[in-house]
C-alpha cells in the first residue's frame, strides 16, 4: 500500500481499484498524466466472481502496455463454452474455431492485485484502504474527503473518476441516478470438480452454462483447482424458493443434466453467497470534470461476458477523454471530448442490450416461468 499525505493535490483521482479503476490509472500514466491517485476500498466479499475473460482482452492489455501471457501469471486457459442453451444437447463453442486463441479463467483477486501493482509501476499512487466520505465540486476542481485507515484526509483534484463498481458511490454523491433493469443475482459457492466423470479437473478449460426453469447454472474451473458454481436467478425467486438454503441448492443442482455431473458439493457445510448481477445503468456517463467507468457506468448480465473486457474498454476511452480535457484550450474542445465518451458509453450499452436480447430469445423451454417470461418481455 502507498499512502498520501494530508492535503494531497492530484491531477486525477480515481475512486475504486478494481479492473476499471486500475486500468484507467495505467492508461493515464502511459499518456503522460503526471499525478494520478488510485483510492481503493478492499472488497469484503468472501470470494470474487466474474473470473472468465474472453480472448478479446488481449488487444486491451496490449493497449495498456501489459503482457497478455496470463498463463504465466497463474491463470487457467479458457477455451470456450459448453452450453445447453436452447436445447437439451450440450454444444461446445471453442474459441479456437474462430481463430481467436483462448481466454482465461482468472484467479480474480490475483488479477485485480496485478492490475493495481501495474498501476503503481506505471507511476500512479495507490491509497488502500481508502473509503469515500464526500465530494465537494468547485469551479475548477473537486475536494474529495477520504477515510484512510484511522485518518481522514482531503484530496484536491482537477478530475475525478468513479470506478466504485455497482455502488456508483461517487456519482450518487454528484446527484446522478442509477437505473436497475432486472433483479438478477448469482447464488454462488465454491465446489469441487467431480473426478473421473469425463471432464478434467478444470472442467476441460470450458465455462459450463445450463438453463433451468429458475434461471441458469454456471460453472468454471479456477486456478486453485476448485470450481466457481453459480445459479443465476432473480432475487425474489431466490427468496420464495429458498434457493440459498444448501439443501434446496443441492436438490436444484442434482436436477441439472450436465453441470451436476461435473461438480460436487458436500451434503452440508458449504455456504451459498448471493451477489447482485442485475443490469444497472448510470443515467449519465460523464459530466464537468468527472466520468464513470466499469460497473459504476454499466453493470451487465454476466451471460454476455462483458464485465472485465468492458471495464478495460471504458478505461481506455476514459483516458482518451481526460487527456483531451487537459489538452483542450477552450470549452468547446472539452465538451466534444465529453461527448465522445458519451458516444462510447451509448455504443457499449446498445451492443450489450442487443446481445442480451439475442441470448435470452434463444431459450424458449420455460417461456411461462417468471424468470424467462420477464426476459421475453425485455427482449420484445
Amino acid at each position: 500500500m502507498v499512502s498520501a499525505p494530508l492535503g494531497h493535490a492530484v491531477d486525477v483521482l480515481i475512486i475504486g481499484g478494481g479492473p476499471a479503476g486500475s486500468a484507467t490509472a495505467i492508461a493515464l500514466r502511459r499518456r503522460g498524466v503526471r499525478r494520478v491517485l488510485l483510492a481503493d476500498r478492499p472488497s469484503r466479499a468472501p470470494f470474487a466472481v466474474g473470473e472468465s475473460v474472453s480472448p478479446n482482452i488481449r488487444a486491451q492489455l496490449a493497449r495498456l502496455g501489459l503482457t497478455d501471457d496470463l498463463d504465466q501469471l497463474g491463470h487457467l486457459p479458457y477455451h470456450g463454452n459448453l452450453s445447453l442453451w436452447g436445447g437439451s444437447e450440450a454444444v461446445v463453442d471453442d474459441f479456437l474455431h474462430r481463430g481467436r486463441g483462448h481466454g482465461w479463467h482468472l484467479d480474480r483477486a490475483s488479477f485485480d492485485a496485478w492490475l493495481r501493482t501495474s498501476a503503481v509501476s506505471a507511476g500512479a499512487e495507490l491509497m488502500r484502504p481508502a473509503e469515500l466520505l464526500g465530494v465537494e465540486p468547485a469551479d475548477d476542481h473537486f475536494t474529495v474527503r477520504l477515510r484512510c485507515g484511522d485518518a481522514n484526509m482531503a484530496v484536491t483534484t482537477a478530475i475525478v473518476v468513479d470506478a466504485t463498481g455497482r455502488k456508483g458511490a461517487l456519482i450518487r454523491r454528484l446527484g446522478v441516478r442509477r437505473r436497475q433493469l432486472d433483479r438478477l443475482v448469482g447464488l454462488c459457492t465454491l465446489a469441487e470438480p467431480k473426478r473421473g466423470s469425463g471432464p478434467s479437473s478444470s472442467l476441460g478449460g470450458l465455462s459450463w452454462i445450463e438453463p433451468v426453469a429458475e434461471g441458469w447454472w454456471y460453472a468454471a474451473g479456477l486456478p486453485s483447482g476448485r470450481v466457481i458454481l453459480a445459479l443465476m436467478t432473480d432475487s425474489d425467486l431466490a427468496q420464495t424458493g429458498s434457493l440459498r438454503d444448501p439443501r434446496v441448492y443441492l436438490r436444484a443442482l442434482a436436477a441439472t443434466s450436465e453441470v451436476g455431473r461435473a461438480v460436487e458439493l458436500p451434503e452440508a457445510g458449504f455456504v451459498v453467497e448471493s451477489f447482485s448481477a442485475a443490469t444497472q445503468l448510470a443515467e449519465r456517463a460523464v459530466g464537468p470534470r468527472w466520468l464513470t467507468v466499469g460497473d459504476a457506468l454499466f453493470a451487465f448480465d454476466p451471460l454476455t461476458s462483458s464485465g472485465i473486457t468492458g471495464a478495460l474498454s471504458d478505461a481506455l476511452a476514459a483516458a482518451d477523454t481526460i487527456v483531451a480535457w487537459f489538452g483542450s484550450t477552450g470549452a468547446e474542445g472539452a465538451i466534444e471530448a465529453a461527448r465522445e465518451y458519451a458516444r462510447h458509453a451509448d455504443a457499449t450499452l446498445r451492443r450489450y442490450l442487443s446481445e442480451r436480447r439475442a441470448w435470452y430469445s434463444r431459450e424458449r423451454r420455460w417461456a411461462d416461468h417468471p424468470f424467462w417470461l420477464r426476459r421475453t418481455r425485455l427482449s420484445g
